[in-house]
């Protein structure tokens, strides 16, 4: 879940900004994680971001769907809005809500695993604005492996 929500972040910051290529995510760290039934979860990440630009940046919206062995098996949204200052290099709390659909999928799946996410595909969509402009990105099904290796 951790590289879920750098990734949500890192493309939405990188998307929202004119000046994407000073923007990065310097650190991203497992904040908590709560089952809420036996179906909902949150997952909260404390995520380090430098914006060295005049404009801040929040991440308003975003969905994404993850597929183990081609069978989708939950979703996540952001919870709230997460907003990066202008000019800072501090963390950001990062809040996702999800929904597991296909519980037996992941019967089995050791959660206390690094490589996890390797093992999931993601394909969505995320929305953030830097500004009054805003803007939609879309995700097309992909490997986290893939898409990690390609950040």
């Amino acid at each position: 879940m951790k590289r879920i929500a750098l990734f949500v972040a890192l493309i939405s910051i990188t998307v929202a900004c004119s000046k994407y290529k000073d923007i990065s995510v310097e650190d991203a760290q497992y904040g908590n994680f709560s089952m809420q039934s036996t179906s909902k979860f949150t997952l909260t990440l404390d995520i380090k971001v430098n914006n060295p630009t005049k404009r801040k940046i929040t991440i308003t919206e975003g969905i994404l769907d993850i597929f183990l062995q081609d069978r989708n098996v939950a979703t996540l949204s952001v919870g709230a809005p997460t907003i990066i200052a202008s000019k800072s290099n501090v963390y950001h709390q990062l809040l996702l809500n999800g929904t597991i659909k296909d519980f037996m999928a992941l019967t089995g799946i050791n959660f206390n695993n690094s490589d996890l996410l390797e093992q999931f595909d993601v394909e969505g969509f995320l929305k953030a604005k830097a500004g009054v402009a805003g803007k939609k990105i879309n995700i097309e099904r992909t490997s986290f492996k893939n898409l990690l290796q390609s950040l």
